[in-house]
């Protein structure tokens, strides 16, 4: 599953597509500097998207005062956000579906090798996923950190954990680095997704 932790997130050119059709629909006169910041992408990508999206009918140009250019959705676009909503709605339950998997499989190892009771580091989406597939597996949760602030790491320990499963799919070399007194002092197992 190495593979798949790679390409996980990473969103296609499809669901820029959809953002900016869901944002040209509320906003329609915002510039494209203001498009590229608020979608955190190159001017020159947003330009090539827009001229793309015109050429395919989904939206239309037309002036607006002063010295601006506002995008409106046409029927096709409207057409296009719509199938594009579905593909995202069907993205996000596949990913759903394979996190949970991936996750489940990390519990079944953590439980192979005689973890019985576990921490969570890391609050995320990906923890949520884990302690909703926690339900299905023979491991004790020892803390819940929804809506909690983050223990230090020096405090898990107190908590006598047999593994700790580091619930993030991002920045796992910091948080490795946070426990790596754990791993060689305390001998409690860490996982990472």
């Amino acid at each position: 599953m190495a593979d798949d932790k790679n390409t996980l997130f990473k969103p296609s050119e499809s669901m820029r597509d959809l953002q900016f059709l869901e944002e040209l629909e509320k906003t329609p006169n915002l510039s494209q500097r203001e498009l590229s910041n608020k979608f955190g992408i190159a001017l020159g990508v947003t330009n090539a998207c827009l001229k793309r999206m015109a050429r395919r009918g989904w939206i239309r140009l037309r002036k607006v005062p002063p010295r601006r250019i506002g995008y409106y959705l046409t029927p096709k676009g409207f057409a296009e956000k719509a199938k594009l909503t579905m593909t995202f709605l069907s993205y996000n339950i596949h990913h759903y579906s394979r996190l949970k998997a991936m996750i489940g499989e990390k519990f079944l190892e953590m439980a192979s090798q005689g973890v019985e009771r576990v921490v969570f580091y890391g609050v995320s989406d990906e923890m949520e996923v884990a302690y909703v597939t926690l339900q299905g597996v023979n491991l004790d949760l020892v803390v819940k950190l929804f809506g909690y602030q983050v223990q230090r790491p020096e405090l898990i320990p107190s908590m006598r954990p047999d593994g700790v499963l580091i619930t993030s799919l991002t920045g796992n070399e910091r948080i490795l680095k946070e426990l790596k007194e754990l791993i060689e002092r305390k001998r409690i197992r860490v996982e990472r997704l």
